[in-house]
């Protein structure tokens, strides 16, 4: 293959690997894959690479809380707030503040 074909499906890969290329773009593409066993195998590792990419990482793993725990948080936040409101009320009648 011509060195300027080569080229030009370079350019044109990232777009295809995305399937954002054309009918007609892809169909060129496939025909010099045929000829050309450089540009097959750049494919298919960007391929291999963008598969890499879309697996999720231990650390992306999304956090759930089930139903019971949701309601359990908001008991405990609610059993926070009124034992601080009990302390605060308690050492203003002690002290006598008010």
């Amino acid at each position: 293959m011509s060195k300027f074909e080569c080229e030009l499906v370079n350019d044109l890969l990232p777009g295809y690997v995305d399937k954002k290329t054309s009918i007609e773009t892809n169909k060129f593409i496939e025909e010099h894959f045929k000829s050309c066993e450089e540009c097959r195998k750049l494919y298919e590792a960007m391929i291999d690479e963008v598969s890499i990419e879309n697996q999720p990482m231990p650390y992306q793993k999304k956090f759930r809380i089930n139903s019971i725990g949701k309601m359990m948080l908001i008991v405990l936040g609610y059993l926070v707030v009124v034992i601080i409101g009990l302390v605060v009320f308690t050492y203003i009648m002690v002290n006598g503040v008010i």
